[in-house]
């Protein structure tokens, strides 16, 4: 089925709520883990416990995104399959015809570049005109990719590399969890056609 202009927006448009909601739950606990564990760093002259503090604080956040972009990735898929069997039935409704919603392994790049997007615009204002607000904000939101660096004193400019960690944690999850998803739809189909059989 081809989509026209006007289809295409609102397809458009219905992903990229779906990506938000995607995103909302990760950035949600970029922002309380740093301004929690993350932010303990801050508060210690003792560089051990400073790093210890970093590190859990980072293998939390890195583990919420590893269980969000496999839950992502297995809802994804769920709904391919269940516009697909809408669509074979005739539906007419928006998210099925325009496929809003479905798998598609980019998306977990993106849903998890979605919920950094806040702090990449403050570090880089940060980075080219330093001031007190952005400041605050890196230390007490995104704690996890503002004090590494700072704490080894290399320039803020690096701490953009840290947010290939999330991205790409997240995507991997999502592409697992979509796979599991996949084998466990296949299951419950050879199920249904075994059913099917027997009452013949």
């Amino acid at each position: 089925m081809k989509i026209n202009g006007e289809q295409m927006g609102k397809k458009i448009l219905l992903e990229l709520k779906d990506l938000l909601v995607g995103a909302a739950f990760p950035f949600m606990l970029q922002l309380i883990f740093s301004a929690s564990i993350i932010l303990f760093a801050s508060y210690t002259d003792e560089i051990g416990l400073s790093i210890a503090a970093l590190v859990f604080g980072c293998a939390l956040l890195i583990g919420a995104y590893i269980i969000f972009g496999r839950q992502n990735g297995i809802v994804a898929y769920r709904r391919t399959v269940q516009n697909e069997k809408k669509r074979e039935a005739g539906s007419t409704e928006p998210r099925a015809v325009l496929h809003v919603g479905e798998y598609e392994l980019y998306k977990g790049f993106v849903i998890a570049l979605i919920s950094c997007v806040p702090f990449i615009i403050f570090q880089i204002i940060n980075a080219a005109a330093p001031n007190s607000v952005c400041h605050f904000i890196l230390m007490y939101a995104f704690g996890w990719a503002w004090y590494p660096f700072q704490l080894i004193g290399l320039t803020e400019w690096l701490n953009l590399l840290w947010i290939i960690i999330p991205v790409g944690v997240h995507a991997l999850a999502y592409f697992l969890g979509a796979r599991k998803e996949k084998k466990r739809q296949e299951l419950v189909a050879k199920a249904q056609e075994l059913k099917g059989k027997r009452k013949k």
